[in-house]
């Protein structure tokens, strides 16, 4: 009953803003879309770097947060500055995070994965423009929530368009997951993706994230959907490769992974945050890694998955899927 109070509410607010935004991005878009908004920048960048305000946005109060929360924070304070007329810059090169390693001499490696809002980069923001000011992103500005988005197509269309506008995937990245996905799947579309979460969800139960369910029941369900609709593949994902063993077990050559360029090695016994492993920290091919995961999730035909924020970017990404099945097992 609460949670569809929570969705109620949001439909509301949203259903309003969404009107509204809409019209923003439309009317940004036509201006500053992919095709000609590098060239708009390239023959103004002299006039904008000494008028417009530049704020570089910085989340310093979670130097370990996994990749798209992050990714999702930022989306948050992104809708802020825009909404008051400001230039945002996403910034993961000048405060140590797991994924400069703690050298803020490197590029941005938000940069790697993502657009800038108009294409500017940190680099030359930095170096060039007259006006900036510092924004210290924090959680409480509204954003995508891994619990409530799943059921809420109002909130997922407004944050896959905004995501696309204006924090959109490298279009290099995008390229380089269809790659894969046509030599994992042979070009069928006939695919069910599965995403889980585990590691140090599973040591830590960390405090108001969502219960991940068990995985032979996952295997229960994927066999029962595998059975129903007789798919050609099952796409798997997951950072715990003690639950990758399992599935890979079961469904042996119809399980597909896109495995990242290290093994994690996690017990249940470990206290750590997944992204401090040794492995993990500072690892920009494993971050490449699992965004190309979440993007072809976000393109098969079926999804199961638990609740995370690697979930919730699934949906955002997607342009929809034929069958979910989302395992809502409350919150720790």
């Amino acid at each position: 009953m609460k949670n569809n109070i929570i969705y109620n509410m949001n439909n509301k607010i949203y259903k309003k803003k969404f009107l509204i935004i809409i019209i923003i991005i439309a009317i940004s878009n036509n201006e500053f879309n992919n095709n000609n908004r590098l060239s708009y920048r390239q023959k103004n960048e002299m006039i904008d770097f000494k008028t417009k305000i530049f704020y570089i946005i910085r989340r310093l109060d979670c130097p370990s947060c996994g990749f798209f929360s992050f990714y999702f924070v930022y989306l948050g304070c992104v809708k802020k500055l825009l909404s008051e007329g400001i230039i945002p810059i996403i910034d993961l090169k000048t405060f140590t995070n797991a994924y400069n390693n703690g050298n803020t001499s490197i590029n941005n490696p938000y940069e790697l994965f993502f657009y800038q809002p108009y294409n500017y980069t940190l680099e030359e923001v930095e170096k060039y423009a007259k006006n900036i000011h510092y924004f210290q992103c924090e959680t409480r500005y509204d954003r995508p929530n891994e619990r409530y988005i799943y059921y809420n197509k109002d909130l997922i269309t407004f944050w896959h368009n905004f995501a696309k506008i204006y924090c959109g995937i490298k279009n290099e990245i995008m390229i380089e997951a269809k790659i894969h996905a046509n030599k994992l799947f042979r070009n069928s579309k006939n695919i069910l993706g599965v995403k889980l979460r585990g590691t140090d969800y599973n040591s830590l139960k960390p405090k108001s994230h969502s219960i991940q369910p068990k995985p032979e029941q996952v295997i229960l369900d994927v066999k029962y959907m595998d059975k129903k609709y007789k798919y050609d593949f099952i796409f798997f994902s997951t950072e715990d490769e003690s639950i990758k063993q399992k599935f890979t077990s079961y469904f042996g050559y119809k399980l597909k992974l896109l495995n990242p360029n290290v093994a994690i090695k996690y017990s249940n016994k470990d206290k750590y945050e997944i992204n401090s492993h040794k492995n993990i920290y500072g690892n920009l091919s494993y971050s490449k890694n699992y965004l190309l995961n979440i993007i072809i999730l976000s393109t098969c035909l079926d999804i199961i998955t638990s609740k995370c924020n690697g979930a919730a970017a699934i949906f955002i990404f997607s342009n929809g899927f034929r069958h979910i099945k989302i395992y809502d097992l409350g919150i720790y």
